[in-house]
């Protein structure tokens, strides 16, 4: 009889251990503060994942905004330098391409003769323009739709 008390003794003495060592990993888990039921602190969990969900609804949804009117904004750039008159001057005159995400912008043209700058501007649609562009003009276009 005094063996299976001792055993008794043992095995309360190892779950006891056991319980201090499953409370101590419970506060752990679910945070050491008022002592809560199991289903109440699931459901805080839950709470607090609904309003995860919804502001990480809410980025999304900015993201996808923002990312429509970035494809408006100037993202690509290129220059053209060079010399109109091969017989005089040096490389003063450009051209600058302004696209946007779509491709659609603005090729300016300086012209730099006898002292005097002239400057043209042609719009660009879907990388290409209603008008003749010249051959510095389609070359900073394309080097602007590479850009990217």
């Amino acid at each position: 009889m005094q063996i299976a008390l001792v055993i008794l003794g043992v095995m309360l003495v190892a779950c006891i251990m056991r319980l201090f060592y499953l409370e101590k990993k419970f506060k752990k888990i679910f945070g050491g503060g008022d002592p809560k039921t199991f289903e109440a602190l699931v459901a805080e969990h839950a709470g607090r994942l609904d309003g995860v969900e919804q502001i990480l609804s809410q980025l999304g949804d900015a993201h996808s905004t923002l990312a429509q009117d970035f494809l408006g904004s100037v993202q690509k750039v290129s220059m053209v330098r060079f010399n109109p008159f091969s017989d005089t001057g040096s490389d003063q005159s450009f051209v600058i391409a302004l696209l946007d995400g779509r491709n659609d912008g603005v090729v300016f043209s300086s012209l730099y003769t006898r002292g005097q700058p002239l400057i043209y501007a042609k719009p660009i649609k879907a990388g290409s323009s209603s008008y003749q562009l010249s051959e510095e003009e389609h070359d900073a276009l394309a080097r602007a739709i590479k850009s990217a």
